[in-house]
């Protein structure tokens, strides 16, 4: 009896603490198995992290599940997170470091070589990408875009600011540049200009 009013309780309280962040305008996350932690030493894995401040994975980390984070999230070199990240500020990645989901950050994204995202790309601020960096969905970001050597987004660019590509990259999308400049480097395409 004590464990059924006591999970019946658990499921209340959640259930108001997710009512109370979308009322609020936010995304809140609450699970009984997300790990409250700010920090995931290098080569270790965990579940999902809700992390109440900045969060920040060692190299070869992995998060099976998503990351949400109060400040601002960044991953090691090759690590791999299988959900979507949110951070409240904003997003670094180092060389080779994969999320499956898609990424949302409150201010700037900034990702470095052969980084790999499965769908979608937002960011309030500026979006860098490291060279031979793969974006599977689109790119929104606040201010510029600036894109790395032979990188790809395979949806489509809306920013506020301008839009540089680097050489050989590719937008297999629409590109929206909202000050109407596009640089293109040798040999960079994009599907069209929206």
């Amino acid at each position: 009896m004590k464990k059924i009013i006591s999970s019946k309780l658990f499921r209340g309280v959640s259930t108001l603490a997710l009512l109370a962040g979308i009322i609020a305008g936010g995304t809140t996350v609450l699970r009984a198995e997300c790990a409250a932690v700010t920090t995931l030493a290098a080569s270790q894995t965990s579940g999902d992290i809700c992390s109440p401040a900045a969060f920040t994975s060692g190299a070869s980390s992995i998060v099976d599940g998503n990351v949400t984070a109060v400040a601002a999230v960044t991953l090691g070199a090759l690590s791999k997170v299988t959900g979507d990240v949110a951070s409240n500020a904003g997003f670094t990645s180092g060389d080779s470091c994969k999320v499956n989901g898609s990424i949302t950050a409150k201010a700037g994204y900034t990702s470095g070589a052969n980084s790999i995202v499965g769908a979608n790309v937002t960011a309030s601020a500026a979006y860098t990408s490291g060279a031979n960096s793969i974006v599977n969905g689109n790119v929104t970001a606040g201010a510029d875009f600036t894109s790395g050597a032979d990188s790809v987004i395979k949806g489509n660019v809306s920013v506020v600011g301008d839009v540089t590509l680097g050489a050989g990259s590719k937008v297999l999308g629409m590109v929206h540049s909202g000050s109407g400049v596009i640089t293109y480097g040798i040999g960079a395409t994009i599907g069209g200009v929206n």
